[in-house]
C-alpha cells in the first residue's frame, strides 16, 4: 500500500483477509510488504524471488477513485501488477486480483454517476451499501470430479489389457486349434464373437469397478445408472468390435500388439482420454468424437448430472454399438477367408 489512505487501507485489509492462511498449508497468501516504499521497491522484491508477485496500490490511488467519482474526467490512477515472467500462477492470481479491486471501483464510480446525474446528494452515497445482485454459481455435468477424467484411463486399460483377447486367436491359428475348430458346425464369426463376448464380460466388469471405486473414494458423479450402464456397455462393444477386427487382420501375435497399441494411444490422444475429455480443435476433433473412448465421453457428460439423460445421447450410443457390430462382423469375414 505505497497510499496509505483509508480507501487503500480498506482494500489491503480486504484482500489480504481474503487469503489467510492460518493452517499454514501452503496455500495462496497475501502479506502486507511494509517495507516497500515504491514501484521500483516492489520489483526488487520480485526480482529477489521474495513473493511470487506484488499488488501495488499506487500513491494518491484513494483520492483518484475520490475524485474520479464525483467528476466526469478524472479516472483513479492505476493499480500496478509485478510479477516474475516465469511464475505464471503468481501472476494470473495478482492479476485476477487488481482487476476484481478495479471491477468495484469501477461499479462504485457507475453508481455515483448515474446518482449525481439523476440530481442525488453524492454525499449520501455509501460505497459499502453496494450488494452483489447477480451471482454465478458454477456447476459441472460431472460434480466434483469429472468422470471423464476416469473414463480415459479405463479406455487405455482396455484396449491394452483385453488386447490378449485378440493375439489369443491369433495364436490359436498359428497352431492349428482354429483350424480343429473349424471343423466343428462353428463359423469364423462365432469364434470371433466368443472372442468379443469374454471382452464384454471383462470390460463391463472393469468399467463398473472403475465407477464405483471412483463414486465411494473421489466422490465422482456420474449420473443415472441406468444411463451410465448403458452407455458403458456401448463402449465396451465398440471395443470388443475393434479387438475382433484386430484379430481378423493380425497375422502374428507381433502384430495384433502392434494394432491394439496403437489404437489405445491413438484414440486416447485424438479422443480425449488424456485431456479429460477435451477434444482437439478441427478436423481431428470431429474424428475424435467418432472414437470410441471420445463417443463414450461425450454422451457420459451430455447424459450426466445436469445433463439431458440418454434420451440426448442416443446417436452416440448408437454409433458405438455399430462400430462394435462391425468389427465383429469384418473380423469374421478376415479370418473366414484365411481359416479356408
Amino acid at each position: 500500500d505505497l497510499d496509505s489512505s483509508q480507501r487503500s487501507a480498506e482494500v489491503s485489509a480486504g484482500l489480504v483477509g481474503a487469503f489467510e492462511d492460518p493452517e499454514g498449508d501452503g496455500g495462496v497468501v497475501l502479506t502486507m510488504e511494509g517495507a516497500v516504499d515504491s514501484i521500483e521497491g516492489a520489483r526488487r522484491l520480485v526480482a529477489d524471488d521474495e513473493v511470487g508477485a506484488v499488488v501495488a496500490i499506487p500513491p494518491g490511488y484513494g483520492a483518484s477513485l475520490g475524485a474520479g467519482v464525483a467528476t466526469a474526467d478524472a479516472a483513479p490512477e492505476d493499480l500496478v501488477v509485478v510479477a516474475a515472467a516465469d511464475d505464471a500462477v503468481a501472476s494470473a492470481v495478482a492479476e485476477s486480483l487488481a482487476r476484481s479491486v478495479a471491477g468495484r471501483a469501477d461499479l462504485q464510480r457507475a453508481v455515483l454517476r448515474a446518482l449525481v446525474d439523476s440530481g442525488g446528494d453524492a454525499g449520501s452515497f455509501d460505497a459499502d451499501g453496494l450488494e452483489q445482485v447477480v451471482r454465478a454459481e458454477m456447476s459441472g455435468y460431472s460434480g466434483d470430479f469429472d468422470a471423464p477424467m476416469f473414463l480415459g484411463p479405463l479406455a487405455v486399460f482396455l484396449f491394452l489389457g483385453l488386447s490378449v483377447s485378440a493375439k489369443s486367436l491369433v495364436r490359436d491359428e498359428q497352431v492349428g486349434i482354429l483350424d480343429r475348430v473349424r471343423a466343428s458346425p462353428l463359423s469364423s464369426w462365432s469364434v470371433v464373437a466368443g472372442s468379443a463376448g469374454s471382452v464384454m464380460v471383462t470390460g463391463m466388469l472393469a468399467a463398473s469397478l472403475v465407477v464405483v471405486l471412483s463414486s465411494l473414494v473421489f466422490g465422482a458423479e456420474w449420473g443415472d445408472p441406468l444411463d451410465v450402464a448403458v452407455v458403458l456397455f456401448a463402449f465396451v462393444a465398440s471395443v470388443a468390435g475393434l479387438l475382433g477386427l484386430v484379430a481378423g487382420v493380425a497375422r502374428t501375435e507381433q502384430q495384433a500388439d502392434s494394432w491394439t497399441n496403437l489404437m489405445a494411444f491413438g484414440f486416447a490422444v485424438i479422443g480425449g482420454s488424456f485431456f479429460g475429455g477435451a477434444l482437439l480443435p478441427g478436423v481431428l476433433g470431429f474424428v475424435g468424437s467418432l472414437t470410441p473412448n471420445g463417443a463414450a465421453m461425450l454422451a457420459l457428460m451430455d447424459a450426466g448430472p445436469g445433463g439431458e439423460g440418454l434420451a440426448g445421447v442416443w446417436p452416440l450410443v448408437a454409433w458405438m454399438l455399430l462400430v462394435g457390430v462391425l468389427g465383429v462382423f469384418a473380423g469374421g469375414v478376415l479370418m473366414r477367408r484365411r481359416l479356408r
